[in-house]
């Protein structure tokens, strides 16, 4: 075999597993995550150098990041995800016009998910065993006929997506929204979480997972009341504000086996909770959903281990009665904005339901208040007047200066160029 080996070198030259471990290293790194997925599957030299975690951490910071849709259903289990790519990027993507019944030239891009990624299946071994052979089935001749797939419960074996950080994504069972796993879709490796300190029943976590660069370490954080039911005044350490609340916080490192009590969790004197989870700079933030507070960005420093709040953009002023004091913004505002990530910059998107128009603050420079720039005011209404109410959730900023959001009540994708009317997508 060794001869022939050699043989196979001397006339068909060398593999590409011969090439040095750096010039390999290098040229998987230029690769797009699709790519990636491919070469994972060309020989084990590669898979090796692709599942470096070194490799996974350069690869995220200089390769652009596009964002994962899961589909969703109230009677299946859904554990795709699939990769949605920019138009180019994806040779799949066409942008189509057409009539309507009244006339009107109308715009709809379609996008072709052709890279699936998989989520891990909740209770999976429970799931197997308790199934039994509900896969299996004699045919006619007293053989064993095997089906494709196992009937399961959606409510007690799916997970929810609460948010990412650096491609890792957090899931949570859907009760309660108690954090349980922690998974890497790309090569398919997950970690499950201990068991967290009980909770309310009737009360729902707030969670998510973040990065803490000191340390290199990655942290997931779990807020929920306490089972006692003595409430004592405490400091709403966000706003400051003496407030009866017996709302605690947990963190969990990945690698140990425990969660840390570390004290009092952000709360509101009306009972609202925390809202899109957006990792950024050492931080976790949320939008406090509560009426009339001027500090409604809230903040976890993974580094310091305190909650701190984010100071806001200058929001358009929204008529209400009796009128708002300085700083503070409407139920009406709060219950139609959101709160995410754009090329490394804290965003918001406040969907103005007034005026049918959508505007996208950025922070250009982290914690200094007055960076704060409206990127983008866009008329939410197409042609013939048609508006899609409710809240809007940018992904993705696009290097063509396009923007890709997500509108949950619609259930499509938004995808918004200043330079062409606004097109729908639905999946």
């Amino acid at each position: 075999m060794d001869e022939f080996g050699n043989w196979q070198k001397q006339y068909l030259g060398p593999s590409i597993a011969d090439l040095p471990r750096p010039i390999s290293f290098n040229i998987l790194l230029r690769l797009p995550t699709k790519r990636l997925l491919v070469c994972r599957c060309v020989c084990k030299t590669w898979r090796n150098i692709i599942s470096d975690p070194q490799f996974a951490k350069l690869h995220f910071s200089t390769a652009e990041a596009f964002p994962l849709v899961r589909t969703l259903s109230p009677t299946h289990i859904s554990r795709n995800l699939y990769l949605v790519e920019p138009p180019e990027n994806n040779s799949g993507f066409d942008l189509r016009e057409y009539c309507d019944c009244n006339g009107h030239t109308k715009r709809h891009f379609h996008m072709k998910l052709e890279t699936k990624l998989k989520i891990p299946l909740r209770n999976a071994e429970l799931a197997m065993n308790s199934e039994g052979d509900a896969n299996v089935s004699s045919n006619s001749k007293g053989g064993v006929k095997r089906k494709r797939c196992i009937k399961l419960r959606p409510k007690d074996h799916k997970l929810n997506l609460v948010n990412s950080c650096n491609g890792f994504l957090c899931l949570s069972e859907p009760s309660r929204n108690d954090p349980v796993v922690v998974c890497n879709p790309i090569t398919g490796e997950f970690i499950n979480l201990p068991v967290p300190t009980q909770a309310d029943e009737s009360t729902k976590s707030d969670c998510g997972i973040g990065f803490n660069p000191k340390t290199n370490q990655y942290v997931v954080i779990r807020m929920f009341d306490q089972q006692e039911k003595f409430c004592g005044r405490v400091h709403e350490p966000i706003t400051g504000r003496e407030i009866f609340s017996h709302r605690v916080a947990e963190i969990h490192t990945l690698g140990t086996d425990s969660w840390k009590r570390i004290g009092c969790a952000p709360s509101s004197t009306y009972g609202y909770k925390l809202k899109f989870p957006s990792y950024l700079n050492g931080a976790l933030h949320w939008l406090l959903m509560d009426y009339n507070i001027s500090e409604y960005i809230a903040s976890f420093n993974f580094v310091k281990d305190i909650f701190q709040p984010v100071p806001p953009p200058p929001l358009r002023r929204v008529f209400s009665w009796p009128p708002l004091r300085h700083g503070m913004i409407s139920w009406e505002t709060m219950k139609n904005m959101s709160l995410g990530v754009l090329r490394d910059m804290l965003c918001i998107c406040d969907h103005n339901s007034d005026d049918f128009e959508i505007d996208i603050w950025v922070m250009e420079k982290y914690g200094v208040q007055e960076t704060w720039t409206r990127l983008f005011c866009i008329n939410a209404t197409t042609k013939g007047s048609r508006w899609l109410r409710g809240v809007y959730e940018p992904i993705s900023y696009l290097r063509s200066g396009a923007v890709l959001f997500f509108h949950r009540l619609a259930n499509a994708v938004v995808y918004y160029n200043a330079k062409k009317p606004f097109v729908i997508s639905s999946f």
